[in-house]
């Protein structure tokens, strides 16, 4: 059951990663939907936004690695 959480996380951290890396902008209009009427994100923004992007990504595959390579010691031995 821990495993299978572990994965539904890793899953959920790609899925978000990908999400900030190709819509940064689509995430400044969800988090500023109620804020602002026609406002744009800054550059600076955009930049942070698809970095958190890079970070969730190798933070999702790194959890799925630890798992198969967990897996595989179980496995082993």
């Amino acid at each position: 059951m821990e495993r299978l959480l572990m994965c539904l996380a890793a899953l959920a951290c790609i899925a978000l990663g990908i999400f900030m890396l190709a819509k940064p902008e689509l995430c400044w209009k969800l988090e500023h939907f109620l804020d602002t009427i026609g406002g744009e994100p800054s550059d600076w923004y955009l930049t942070v936004t698809r970095l958190a992007g890079v970070l969730f990504l190798l933070l999702g595959v790194g959890i799925l690695l630890f798992l198969l390579v967990e897996l595989i010691c179980s496995l082993a031995f």
